[in-house]
């Protein structure tokens, strides 16, 4: 059977997509998953890891249903992430082809749409909230199967949109949880309306309710334990220190909000014609945008910033950007009514995949920008994964590292543990005074500089790289065995045992 020129093209995309965004496996956001996903499989692993034994201190949590999926497979990740994201990739593409092709008839400028949507846009949502990911996570698959539930939800199949919700919710909770709030107000407005019966609307809910509802219901049970921090404290360090990026709307870029603005102006303006549904959905969605920012911005909510609401966007600008392309294919249409079907289309697209492919197998390092190419062996060319390698090999199973602040290639590839981590953060209540003193221990950064979350690296890495002797020895007391740091700054104590063109390991 001849592969579809639509699978063809979801395969262009996603090969673009590497070229433009580089592919990660095992650092990243994967820091959070993969290595959990050892833990599972073997316990005799990150025995002193804060972030992995914080996490793993309440079940089911965040990460389970993803890291328990994974397990079997515990001794091929490499290969099944590189197929899940591919994968994932394809169904997200193949489904955002769908939607789009219910408002642009012309095949070609639907798939410009998804091109746009995709790589210029990519970063143009907020609370950095794409629908592409560069390495496989469960937010990936997550979005793969929410983009098909839309699609049957928008054709009143109700019970499938949510079953499939659901089946997102458990692979990640508020990828689902999100979306799902939004579609049931938007039933709730056909009920009203009399469109739809009030026993649809109770099965669609029900479905959800007594699924994913009931995980969602176990996972709220796990984080209502009593903290030693007030909201307000919980709030400084969860949300402003660490994570400003995903929560706080005052802190995102002014030209993603402008951007982000015009394309839901763009879409409440083309589908309040052409589809009440769509259009509902970007107005509530809106709408509880703007509750959530006032909820965390103004009132500092720690109950509300969790749902984390900003997942939203990444909808709202995918229908924001079929609008706009679908008003200009409106205004142009005698101009590219003759572009229905390109000669030789699908020789087209195998040859764009292989010029891609070309490029990043052999050709990039001559990018004019730096991305990581993780891929199979294309990752033993990273310093600091082949730095983790060795430490795996030289080092004991229970020894424990302090590491560069923006360091995520050592737990995974090395199977170490680490003290304190600014990338993988325990967001269980009970864990989280302790984490931010590790951190102020490490790197001498806390929630009351004036920079947070990731913008405070260079005052980390100052600090970090000139760790005194005294400091050292202090943390050495309190278990951490050994330092990672970059080879142009050699530790003020301990014993150098590794090193390769970049990094350096001392033993404490």
């Amino acid at each position: 059977m001849k592969p579809s020129s639509s699978f063809l093209f979801a395969v262009l995309v996603w090969s673009l997509l590497v070229v433009r965004f580089g592919y990660r496996y095992g650092t990243g956001d994967q820091v959070e998953l993969l290595p959990y996903t050892l833990y599972l499989h073997d316990a005799g692993l990150y025995t002193h890891d804060f972030f992995i034994q914080g996490l793993n201190a309440s079940v089911p949590n965040e990460r389970t249903v993803m890291a328990n999926l994974l397990l079997p497979f515990v001794n091929h990740l490499e290969v099944l992430c590189f197929v899940l994201q591919f994968l994932s990739t394809i169904l997200l593409v193949l489904g955002l082809e769908k939607l789009a092709g219910r408002f642009i008839k012309n095949k070609y400028l639907a798939w410009l749409t998804i091109l746009i949507a995709l790589i210029p846009l990519n970063d143009y949502t907020l609370g950095n909230v794409e629908l592409y990911s560069e390495c496989f996570q469960a937010s990936a698959l997550a979005v793969a199967i929410v983009v098909w539930a839309i699609h049957l939800f928008l054709d009143r199949k109700y019970v499938m949109a949510s079953v499939l919700m659901s089946v997102a919710t458990f692979i990640q909770l508020l990828e689902g949880l999100d979306v799902m709030m939004v579609l049931s107000a938007v039933l709730f407005v056909a009920v009203l309306r009399k469109e739809v019966s009030i026993k649809i609307f109770a099965t669609f809910l029900s479905v959800y309710a007594f699924t994913a509802g009931i995980y969602l219901v176990l996972i709220f049970m796990q984080k209502n334990v009593t903290s030693v921090l007030s909201n307000d404290e919980l709030f400084k360090i969860l949300f402003e220190f660490r994570h400003p990026h995903h929560f706080i709307f005052s802190s995102f870029p002014k030209s993603k909000v402008l951007v982000f603005l015009l394309l839901t102006i763009t879409a409440i303006v083309f589908y309040a014609n052409r589809s009440s549904k769509l259009f509902q959905f970007i107005l509530i969605g809106f709408a509880g945008l703007v509750f959530y920012a006032v909820a965390v911005d103004g009132f500092h909510n720690v109950l509300l910033g969790n749902f984390q609401f900003y997942k939203i966007t990444q909808w709202i600008k995918f229908f924001g950007t079929v609008a706009a392309l679908g008003f200009m294919e409106e205004l142009v249409k005698t101009k590219i009514g003759w572009l229905h079907r390109l000669k030789f289309e699908k020789a087209i697209l195998l040859s764009i995949v292989a010029l891609a492919w070309l490029v990043i197998l052999c050709f990039h390092d001559s990018l004019p920008y730096h991305v990581p190419f993780q891929i199979f062996e294309l990752k033993e060319q990273d310093d600091a994964v082949s730095i983790a390698e060795q430490i795996k090999a030289n080092t004991a199973k229970d020894a424990v590292f302090i590491q560069p602040l923006d360091n995520t290639e050592l737990k995974f590839h090395a199977q170490r543990s680490s003290y304190v981590e600014f990338k993988a953060n325990v967001r269980n209540k009970l864990f989280v005074k302790k984490w931010t003193g590790r951190i102020e221990e490490v790197f001498h950064v806390n929630g009351d500089m004036q920079a947070k979350g990731f913008a405070l690296q260079q005052k980390a890495d100052d600090h970090f790289f000139h760790l005194s002797a005294s400091e050292l020895q202090l943390l050495k007391q309190k278990g951490v065995t050994h330092l990672l740091t970059r080879k142009e700054f050699p530790s003020s104590a301990g014993a150098l045992i590794l090193s390769n063109k970049t990094y350096a390991v001392y033993q404490l």
